[in-house]
């Protein structure tokens, strides 16, 4: 007997407008999307791909902006010891100690910009860090440049918190494996691209004073783009329930603002007290104990300091700095895969599991980094323990960029997992990420000299490897049983089958059936 099969009662277009989602289809193209938007013309959702990668822009380059200003001043290093009569050791704290800053401060920030809102921290950030990064030129002793150093680490930092939460406000799930890389990678470039420009820039102005210059004139014209570019990403978005005819849309549409009113409204966001705001500081550390953050936390920790491990050799300002350019680019070359090519990986894993998503998916792809950065580094020392003082040597220098390019795999991988394994707490997951980073990152300078200078550069290198392979195994670790920790922790994972971003509305079995099935394209 021939089995006939069932064919939806309706049509595509009815199930659409049957479920109120007339405006997400002709906005989006698609209604599968995670989060689903509201109708809204000021829900950073619906905002244009000009306006959101814009803002991606201005914010990837501001997290770039804190360890570059930590970095900038490696060059000058010698400088230093001549102007202010400090030994080599203490003017290397002018970067050690500002990185201290950067790791923690970022806790006090997040809670800050949930109450007033993300805008205004962006533009307190740039105009008080331009001014003292101009404040640091005119600085006369060691102490005072410290302090300056430091106080431009605390006014900085705020993307190394929300930064990540600000792309997740703004872009949908299939899109934050390439969003989240591109800051991920301007985060990972700006201790390498620092010295490359300074380098040059103080050895032909023979003054460290125009590294802060400098820093003051971008900061500034930061802070002029965030004005016209940068507008306000919080937003009360109304559950789809509570909308549901066109006349209730329309009226919450002409009641909730006009476009340019992320640029010009200022409102507390949260009725949180301010006298919670020392608990609200440290309640994020409570996230360390989750080890889907904490193990891939640690597997780029690991990585990004080991990868950024570097060894001096007679040479002056502008060869210091050359010595970055490496880097940069194999940073540069690994983004694009990391980002697109994780979620490429993604979105084949989800196809192939009929739209089930869960992110410990995503894992495998960075495991290709961890072999590359690890190769990288064994090139780097072994080349440079083959290499004379005071000659330039073009080898160690490739396996940095190979070393940074599987770097780049990492940290988006890493990332972005930790960030989905937390859908309910994503800027806690990133915060505490970068918390880790930092940390970490801030014992290798107490290290690097002995440990190189006791054991050679091979042997060290070699057990920086090592280290790298561990961290690797963290991250395998996560593959096999990070899904049973994130049931434990009764986290709900948002960014989970991608139909149950609309299966509150859509619960009619048949509608969903054709929705699956219709001309809505998936990624």
């Amino acid at each position: 007997m021939a089995i006939t099969e069932e064919k939806p009662e309706s049509t595509l277009r009815e199930d659409v407008v049957n479920a109120s989602l007339e405006k997400v289809l002709a906005r989006h193209g698609r209604v599968d999307l995670a989060p689903l938007p509201s109708d809204l013309s000021e829900d950073p959702l619906n905002w244009s791909s000009f306006r959101k990668n814009m803002l991606l822009a201005l914010v990837a380059f501001h997290a770039c902006l804190g360890p570059f200003s930590a970095a900038c001043v490696i060059p000058s290093f010698e400088d230093f010891v001549v102007d202010f009569g400090i030994t080599l050791t203490e003017a290397s704290y002018l970067v050690s100690v500002p990185i201290v800053f950067l790791g923690t401060i970022p806790l006090l920030w997040a809670p800050v910009s949930k109450r007033i809102g993300r805008r205004p921290v962006y533009l307190v950030s740039m105009l008080l860090s331009s001014a003292l990064q101009l404040a640091s030129a005119y600085c006369t002793t060691y102490g005072t440049l410290m302090a300056c150093r430091v106080l431009v680490s605390v006014f900085i930092c705020p993307p190394q918190s929300i930064g990540a939460s600000t792309v997740s406000e703004v872009f949908f799930v299939h899109q934050k494996g390439q969003k989240m890389g591109i800051w991920a990678l301007l985060v990972s470039v700006g201790s390498t691209i620092a010295p490359l420009i300074m380098g040059p820039l103080v050895y032909h102005t023979g003054q460290w004073q125009w590294t802060f210059y400098f820093l003051a004139i971008i900061n500034f014209a930061h802070f002029v783009l965030y004005i016209f570019f940068c507008p306000e990403t919080l937003f009360d978005r109304p559950e789809r329930s509570k909308i549901g005819s066109l006349e209730i849309t329309m009226d919450e549409e002409i009641n909730a603002g006009k476009w340019y009113t992320p640029y010009t409204s200022f409102r507390i966001h949260s009725t949180d007290p301010w006298i919670r705001l020392p608990l609200d500081v440290i309640s994020p550390l409570q996230f360390l104990l989750k080890p889907t953050i904490l193990l891939p936390g640690l597997a780029y920790a690991i990585t990004f300091t080991y990868t950024n491990a570097r060894q001096k050799y007679l040479l002056n300002t502008q060869q210091v700095g050359l010595q970055f350019v490496a880097p940069f680019l194999g940073a540069l070359l690994g983004e694009p895969i990391a980002g697109y090519g994780s979620d490429r990986w993604m979105q084949y894993r989800v196809r192939k599991a009929g739209g089930e998503r869960e992110p410990e998916w995503r894992l495998p792809f960075a495991i290709p980094g961890f072999l590359i950065a690890i190769v990288g580094l064994m090139i780097f020392g072994v080349q440079l323990q083959n290499t004379r003082a005071g000659v330039w040597n073009v080898t160690p220098d490739v396996g940095s960029g190979i070393a940074l390019f599987g770097l780049q795999l990492v940290t988006t991988v890493c990332t972005t997992y930790a960030i989905e394994s937390q859908p309910g707490h994503t800027g806690q997951a990133a915060l505490m990420v970068a918390f880790i980073r930092q940390m970490y990152a801030f014992t290798g300078p107490f290290y690097f000299t002995l440990q190189f200078d006791s054991m050679g550069t091979v042997n060290a290198c070699g057990l920086l490897s090592g280290l790298i392979a561990i961290g690797m195994c963290f991250v395998i670790i996560c593959m096999i049983f990070g899904r049973y920790w994130r049931k434990g922790e009764e986290v709900t994972n948002d960014s989970g089958d991608r139909e149950s971003a609309i299966a509150g509305i859509l619960s009619d079995e048949k509608t969903n059936a054709r929705l699956c099935h219709g001309s809505i394209e998936f990624i």
